[in-house]
């Protein structure tokens, strides 16, 4: 197995971090959405299938798998 650059490194780093600051920010958009509209329960609830499904959405877009 070839050895990775550096730059290789760094992108794959980059990508980890946007899928996993881009799924808690989309998760938090819709607890606020949510939460404001139902409560504080279905706001947690909301926060956690929103990253989940902000995740798998940029995780499909990003890795086509």
């Amino acid at each position: 197995m070839a050895e990775k650059s550096v730059v290789e490194f760094v992108e794959e780093w980059q990508r980890g971090a946007f899928l996993l600051l881009g799924s808690a920010l989309v998760g938090g958009v819709s607890a606020v959405f949510v939460g404001s509209r139902t409560g504080g329960t279905m706001g947690l609830l909301a926060f956690f299938v929103g990253s989940v499904l902000a995740f798998l959405a940029f995780s499909y877009l990003l890795y086509g798998e």
